[in-house]
């Protein structure tokens, strides 16, 4: 995470890549908390990845993403701001890396422990603000 850069305004819309396993096959398709709880081996101890949507974002996502089956779920900002549960709040940061000037991250989720010492309580946050999270989440790639 970059510090110094401008906070994203809670107007914004952001997108994150999901497997469809991460998605209902309901309609309207919805987003399981499964696209939102943080890597077991603390690759997103820094936060979760996400873009800042601006014209022509999704559809450079639809190439990234390089598989018809993957697709990507939506958030608004503001919404991301008002998630919380046992002690932890969860913020949207820039983060531009590698070309990715609208490369943000979802913060504020308990690290995850390589060591596997990962107590009840820091389970239990990471599933419920990734239900609270997904709960947020619109499916916006597939048709």
């Amino acid at each position: 995470m970059i510090t110094g850069l401008p906070q994203i305004p809670c107007t914004e819309i952001v997108a994150r890549a999901v497997d469809p396993d991460q998605l209902t096959n309901t309609v309207p398709r919805t987003v399981r908390k499964a696209a939102f709880i943080p890597r077991k081996n603390g690759k997103d101890n820094e936060g979760l990845s996400i873009t800042v949507v601006r014209p022509g974002v999704l559809g450079l996502l639809r190439e990234r993403l390089g598989s018809p089956s993957k697709e990507a779920a939506t958030l608004h900002v503001g919404r991301v701001r008002t998630v919380s549960a046992d002690g932890h709040s969860l913020d949207v940061t820039p983060d531009p890396v590698g070309g990715d000037s609208q490369h943000a991250l979802i913060v504020g989720f308990p690290k995850r422990h390589a060591d596997a010492t990962e107590s009840p309580q820091e389970k239990a946050a990471w599933n419920r603000l990734a239900e609270l999270l997904a709960q947020q989440a619109r499916c916006c790639l597939r048709s």
